[in-house]
């Protein structure tokens, strides 16, 4: 991963974009230096002289705003390049900032790729194949946002996103229910609603089909469970956006995962603390308290579970000839701990 502004060797991301410490470290100097230049000195100076290198520091992407205000006297500094400095963060949460950015684009991606999906309400096989086409888009969104998953090899970036994403599918449809205020009911990757229960299970079905109550007796204790253990304590606990990227992030990488290698393990354990402290630097920023981390921690809890409670489902589906996408039914039933 290298530095967008001096094309060296990057650690991570610094004030919205992944750079190096040597132009992190000149970035935050010069937005609280009192003396910024207002004009090129390429001539005089060294090149880039620090005015240029300051440019190339905005259209790389960094951002004045997440810089800490230096504690001097002085709290009043210039502008640069006519952006004023008025809001300045106490912490970094470049990884989780940017996550919410591309998850916007994400949104509108969806509505492009998935206007050709079903109408109306959908049944388990339409709506498994409405996540394969959207675990893509998905990928896309998180090789944007976590530039580290470009360095594993394949077979560690299948094995991560197939532990993650059909998690995610669930908590995304609980987000999905909160926001229409519809805990009831559960929603695909596109927006669509599910069939009640036994259509959702029967209009997929093959060879002779379940009376409506024999579904019901098999597959309602797994909607159940998901309603009681995961939607309804998510509303409870009402996390905003920074949140559930945080969790996304944390979802993803899991370093409890046994189907990974030793250097993507040693990779998760780093990252997740990059986000624990983007997400209490978050916290102390909002005057919230840090210790309501340890909520997102029960989340990350209830994914698991809910997890567990899908493999058992899907499992079920191939039992009772309820047809399922093939490539999600190997991604759910990946052993994953």
């Amino acid at each position: 991963m290298l530095c967008k502004i001096c094309d060296g060797p990057s650690t991570e991301y610094h004030f919205g974009c992944p750079s190096c410490r040597a132009c992190a470290a000149f970035f935050r100097r010069y937005v609280n230096s009192p003396k910024q230049l207002t004009e090129c000195n390429c001539e005089t100076d060294r090149v880039p002289c620090r005015y240029c290198r300051m440019k190339l520091c905005l259209k790389a992407g960094m951002m004045i705003s997440k810089v800490q205000q230096k504690r001097d006297n002085n709290p009043c500094r210039l502008s640069v390049s006519g952006l004023e400095t008025t809001s300045i963060p106490l912490r970094n949460n470049d990884r989780i900032f940017t996550a919410l950015e591309n998850y916007r684009w994400l949104t509108k991606e969806r509505k492009i790729v998935h206007k050709t999906s079903p109408a109306k309400k959908v049944n388990f096989y339409e709506y498994s194949s409405i996540a394969i086409i959207d675990s893509r888009i998905v990928w896309n969104l998180l090789e944007r946002t976590f530039l580290e998953l470009k360095v594993l090899d394949d077979i560690d970036k299948f094995n991560l996103f197939s532990n993650f994403y059909p998690k995610w599918t669930l908590f995304e449809s609980a987000i999905t229910a909160l926001q229409k205020s519809d805990v009831h009911t559960f929603f695909a990757p596109n927006g669509k609603p599910a069939q009640q229960i036994s259509k959702f299970y029967k209009d997929c079905m093959t060879g002779l089909r379940m009376k409506d109550t024999e579904v019901l007796r098999i597959f309602e204790p797994y909607w159940n469970s998901y309603y009681s253990h995961v939607a309804y304590p998510l509303f409870e606990l009402k996390f905003d956006q920074m949140e559930h990227m945080a969790l996304l992030a944390l979802m993803l990488m899991d370093p409890g995962y046994t189907n990974i290698s030793d250097e993507c393990v040693e990779m998760c354990h780093r990252f997740r603390k990059v986000i624990q402290m983007e997400l209490k630097g978050y916290y102390l920023e909002k005057n919230s308290d840090p210790e309501r981390i340890l909520k997102v921690i029960e989340a990350l809890l209830l994914m698991e579970k809910a997890d567990q409670w899908f493999q058992e489902e899907v499992h079920m589906c191939g039992v009772y000839n309820v047809t399922v996408d093939d490539d999600f039914r190997r991604m759910v039933m990946t052993q994953r701990i």
